[in-house]
């Protein structure tokens, strides 16, 4: 089975929809629009439409984590995307992970090291990660950042994802409800990630297939992030770093933990995350969770 629908979580772009307006036809026909109940009046694009309860609006402080619970539990039957609305994808040379002997039969490159998917790439890639949700180990995946290096081989397992998503519901659906997913206002994928492989349930991310965040890159404002202080930041780090001790650490400067490390998600400041150890784990004593 493909995948059914795909999820574009969205607010104040109404004129802005970079990733619809990027898929293929085809695969537009399967967009589900996840929209707050104030701006739906403003839609008028040939899609599904998701509609936030009232309380869900700009103002909530955890919006995106709402939400996002919303998409799990619409998708719980099915293998769907979830997919920011400032995004593009890429597809790097193949250079990158073919052995001196080329067994792709690429001898010299007249490509860049990596170039914007055309509409063909952009359906071989969901029928690849289509794919790769029907094995036992995978049951998220999705593509690498731009920004990130790539390396010899065509995918990772378990290990960071953010902005788009590929997930197959059915697999953590029992658990579901138990996951508690909505207690940071930033970073709700990490907690989503790490509860999902310490309960056994694998990712796998590309190297071949990326994605561009055009939010970022080109500074676009955002509803959610650009109000955001570095300290509320800093305090739902310290939530995650509290859930998972041993596989979430926030990096500090100096010994006294005064100055946090720069860098991080827009900025937000340098964490250390183990996600393959949190695999391993397959952790069963859930006690103190959230503590």
């Amino acid at each position: 089975m493909s995948i059914e629908k795909i999820f574009i979580l969205t607010v104040n772009r109404v004129d802005k929809q970079i990733t619809y307006d990027n898929l293929p036809d085809e695969l537009k026909q399967k967009v589900v629009f996840v929209i707050q109940k104030w701006e739906r009046e403003k839609y008028n694009y040939d899609a599904e439409y998701l509609i936030l309860p009232d309380h869900i609006t700009t103002e909530h402080p955890r919006a995106i984590a709402e939400t996002r619970k919303i998409v799990y539990e619409a998708g719980q039957d099915m293998k769907y995307a979830m997919l920011d609305d400032d995004i593009t994808f890429g597809r790097r040379n193949p250079l990158y992970w073919t052995e001196p002997d080329n067994p792709l039969g690429v001898k010299n490159s007249d490509k860049p090291a990596s170039w914007k998917c055309k509409e063909n790439d952009i359906i071989e890639m969901f029928d690849l990660y289509s794919d790769w949700l029907d094995k036992p180990s995978v049951t998220v995946c999705g593509c690498s950042l731009s920004e990130n290096r790539p390396k010899n081989k065509l995918f990772n397992d378990n290990t960071s994802l953010t902005s788009a998503y590929w997930i197959n519901g059915k697999d953590f659906r029992d658990i579901l409800p138990d996951l508690k997913l909505t207690e940071t206002r930033v970073a709700e994928d990490v907690v989503f990630l790490l509860s999902l492989l310490v309960r056994g349930f694998g990712n796998r991310v590309s190297r071949e297939f990326i994605t561009y965040n055009h939010s970022i890159s080109n500074s676009i404002k955002s509803s959610i992030w650009d109000g955001l202080s570095k300290s509320s930041i800093l305090e739902d780090h310290m939530k995650i770093e509290k859930m998972f001790p041993k596989l979430y650490k926030i990096l500090y400067e100096d010994e006294n933990k005064n100055r946090r490390k720069p860098g991080g998600f827009r900025n937000g400041g340098k964490s250390r995350i183990y996600w393959s150890k949190a695999y391993k784990s397959k952790n069963n004593d859930l006690s103190g969770f959230f503590s």
